[in-house]
């Protein structure tokens, strides 16, 4: 067997969907021979202090789009807006000002059936974390796995 159909048979993605985690991914964790369970409660944590509510997003001048989300922190609900090019510029601004103060380092996604998988690598004070969202909506794919790269990174 070679190393490439090596590392595919011990991916917990790979053998659930049958496409590979992003090459940058699978350098830099240790995830071989993990339960699909373990993945994803590693990847795509659904405790932690933030919580997705809603999101909404409208046409703004300028090319904009104006965007509005509500998040739990904690025991407290919090309502936040942006006007931004797009999403993940949109939410990485209200999680800054909510105090989740987080950099997108690297940004993968993949259409699965009729689902997408993004997967994140964030940074915070020099700490690196790969995290994944999954959603029918390629948008709210995105958010989740943001949001839950945001979770790990403020454990």
């Amino acid at each position: 067997m070679n190393a490439l159909a090596s590392t595919l048979a011990t991916d917990p993605f790979h053998s659930r969907f049958g496409c590979p985690l992003p090459r940058t991914m699978c350098d830099a964790i240790t995830w071989r021979h993990m339960s699909w369970a373990n993945f994803t409660e590693r990847f795509s944590p659904t405790t932690g202090p933030l919580r997705l509510g809603s999101w909404t997003a409208c046409r703004a001048p300028g090319g904009r789009t104006e965007f509005d989300a509500t998040f739990g922190i904690g025991d407290t609900i919090i309502t936040c807006a942006a006007r931004a090019y797009g999403p993940i510029e949109a939410l990485t601004s209200m999680l800054y000002d909510a105090g989740f103060r987080i950099e997108i380092l690297s940004f993968h996604q993949q259409s699965i059936d009729s689902e997408t998988a993004t997967f994140v690598l964030a940074e915070r004070d020099g700490r690196r974390e790969w995290s994944m969202g999954m959603d029918a909506d390629a948008t709210l794919s995105s958010i989740k796995a943001v949001v839950a790269g945001a979770n790990l990174l403020h454990r």
